[in-house]
């Protein structure tokens, strides 16, 4: 019976994972990914991992990550083209930088 079972233990996530809790920075990159800015006009801003981006599949913990993640910001922002106020946002994982404490 699956309900009897006994959970698993999540495995720890290595310092400076990307994970919903994590706080991290948001960077350009390159290729792809939306520009964002701090209301003030502040490059790379900072918020708070709430969930994986999108309609994605989430796979096992430790396995794969997602392809973009919602980020809460602690301020508005903006992109670098106008659009905005965002207080969430589905961001890219390749655009995240975890902000070591």
């Amino acid at each position: 019976m699956i309900w009897n079972r006994k959970r698993r233990p999540m495995p720890a996530q290595p310092r400076g994972a990307l994970g919903i809790g994590a706080l991290v920075r948001v960077v350009d990159v390159t290729d792809g990914g939306e520009q964002w800015v701090e209301a003030d006009g502040s490059p790379e801003p900072i918020g708070l991992i709430v969930a994986p981006g999108g309609n994605q599949i989430v796979g096992y913990p430790g396995v794969g990550e997602p392809l973009s993640w919602t980020v809460a910001f602690d301020e508005p922002v903006y992109t670098k083209d106008g659009r905005g106020p965002f207080e969430r946002a589905t961001v890219l994982s390749r655009q995240l930088v975890p902000v070591e404490g």
